[in-house]
């Protein structure tokens, strides 16, 4: 009788490693690959003839932070294939926090990252305090995938100086205590340190988010926390300002990733072009520095609401909303001389190019036969400008209208030199945040169907090991490989149908919250996590276990340690 718990068999494997696929057969025991080859037998036999079988994609950029504490499922993602997320990027870490500090910090995500107040307080339960209790915390929980994530400046500036994290540069004892924190945070399991540096994000009360009111010297002193302990790598949310973290990683010594390059449309006067950051970063990684960049398959594509237009807080504009309660927001649209200021504040292109011609209805309850229809023509029949066109429909709709914006990233040939770009990884999927307005957590299947597969942008293996073994690797993590001995986490896929399937609009989250989900994939018939199948003959399962499968991935410990 065989020995194995499960052998995956007649599939053709690709390891994750970039090396060539091959016809063979892989047994699994333990929650550990047992070995791949020919004629493996296994208590239960999954057949995967005509199947690509890989190993199960990591996600390097999410902040299901909050998600985690009451969805173990850690959906959208568990249905397309991923079996490893890192949460807290851009420094925005759910802990460490003191009790005092929650309500300011639960402000900034939702300012910051879309996520309704009313679901996070009903959602986020606090039995915890420091980020080691809030590792622990998830793991009581379980999740049916792996979960780590970085420890996040925004997070670890209030936890020592309160409120006036908002407010003033640190002092010597200040950051002495900062950097207590984050090296707990690493020993207790933290991949990392997360900073936003990129300037434009406004957090709780409309202040700038603390860790833009940081100097520099104190975000390069924290980072410098994961080479003192020997643990866990940097990433920065840098915005324009990119070009020191090459630099400064060469003193740093460990992986740091920052994010991101998009491609704009030439002449977008607030951000560089992507070739020119692509080249300096190509300067940087044979100058010698251990820099990656992310990069994204998808468009910066976002549906947003009048009623709370976080795709445009960065103009100063709109500041004057978040002050004033949505159920009275319809006093500011109606303001022709603030609607002129903000006109006047796109049109200058100082901080986003709404790209107007890209703006379309998504939803209007008065005037359902304009969805589809882009606010130029709106305005151009109505008078106006198209910024005029959406105020007006939205006082219409008593601001439930909803509209479709693409920024950035949808010029194809420049995503395909970005993705192939060396030391460029995939990330920015951003699941579990703006989650209103996208769902980029399809990222990994979007990208193997409809930029390996159909576009043939790069060879399947190279592909696979994109979303596998480079994310792993950059993370120091024993994952992303199948190999025997190594982590049975593994996607059986039908590569010819595989498909990332339609968005749709659910109201799933805690307090009645809702967001876009897709939850009807192709192609991915089984997802094993840790050898437990999550997901079999193309049909989620994981709901039916008795104990869900996924750990905590933590940072490794020094050697010798």
């Amino acid at each position: 009788m065989s020995t194995n718990d499960i052998a995956v068999r007649g599939g053709t494997v690709i390891d994750g490693t970039g090396g060539p696929a091959r016809r063979a057969d892989i047994g699994i025991r333990g929650g550990r690959v047992t070995e791949i080859g020919p004629n493996v037998g296994g208590v239960r036999e999954i057949d995967a003839t005509g199947r690509l079988v890989v190993p199960g994609f990591l996600d390097i950029h999410t902040h299901y932070d909050p998600q985690v504490l009451w969805d173990s499922l850690l959906t959208p993602s568990s249905w397309h294939g991923v079996t490893g997320v890192v949460a807290g990027n851009c420094g925005y870490s759910l802990a460490p926090a003191r009790p005092q500090d929650r309500r300011s910090l639960l402000g900034t995500l939702e300012m910051v990252e879309d996520m309704r107040g009313a679901t996070l307080a009903a959602g986020v339960a606090w039995d915890f305090e420091t980020y080691p209790e809030y590792l622990d915390a998830v793991a009581r929980r379980g999740t049916a995938i792996h979960f780590g994530g970085f420890v996040g400046h925004t997070a670890v500036r209030t936890y020592v100086m309160g409120e006036e994290a908002y407010e003033r540069p640190a002092t010597d004892d200040e950051l002495a205590r900062m950097r207590a924190v984050v090296a707990d945070a690493l020993r207790g399991g933290a991949l990392g340190f997360s900073s936003d540096r990129a300037g434009f994000h406004l957090g709780d009360g409309g202040r700038l988010v603390p860790s833009m009111v940081a100097t520099q010297e104190e975000v390069e002193a924290l980072a410098s926390v994961t080479a003192e302990v020997g643990r866990g790598i940097v990433h920065i949310a840098t915005g324009e300002n990119y070009r020191w973290v090459y630099d400064f990683q060469r003193t740093l010594g460990r992986p740091l990733t920052w994010t991101s390059i998009l491609t704009y449309p030439e002449g977008t006067a607030s951000r560089a072009p992507y070739a020119t950051k692509l080249a300096d970063h190509l300067q940087g990684r044979r100058d010698g520095a251990d820099v990656w960049v992310q990069v994204t398959c998808r468009p910066i594509t976002q549906e947003f609401s009048v009623a709370e237009p976080t795709s445009f807080y960065a103009l100063p504009a709109f500041a004057d909303l978040v002050s004033v309660p949505i159920t009275e927001r319809h006093t500011v649209f109606a303001d022709r001389a603030w609607r002129a200021r903000a006109w006047e504040q796109f049109e200058s292109g100082r901080w986003l190019n709404p790209r107007w011609q890209t703006v379309t209805v998504a939803h209007s309850p008065s005037r359902p036969d304009l969805v589809g229809t882009p606010v130029a023509v709106v305005a151009a029949d109505r008078g106006g400008t198209p910024f005029d066109a959406v105020c007006d429909l939205a006082l219409d709709d008593r601001l439930e209208t909803r509209f479709t914006v693409t920024f950035a990233n949808d010029d194809k040939d420049g995503v395909t030199t970005l993705v192939q770009g060396e030391g460029c990884i995939m990330g920015l999927s951003d699941a579990g945040a703006h989650v209103s307005q996208i769902c980029d957590a399809v990222m990994p299947t979007d990208f193997l169907a409809n930029w390996v597969r159909d576009r043939g942008v790069m060879a399947v293996e190279r592909g696979v090991h994109k979303l596998t073994g480079e994310i792993a690797g950059v993370l120091g993590l024993d994952r992303g490989t199948l190999r025997p001995g190594g982590h049975a986490d593994l996607v059986v896929l039908d590569y010819d149908a595989l498909s990332p399937g339609p968005a749709r609009r659910v109201r799933d989250l805690p307090a009645d919250g809702e967001r876009l989900i897709a939850d009807a994939p192709t192609g991915i018939d089984h997802v094993l996590v840790a050898g437990v199948p999550i997901r079999e003959h193309g049909r989620q399962v994981a709901e039916r276990l008795d104990r869900l499968p996924g750990t905590i991935l933590r940072s490794a410990a020094p050697n010798g340690a």
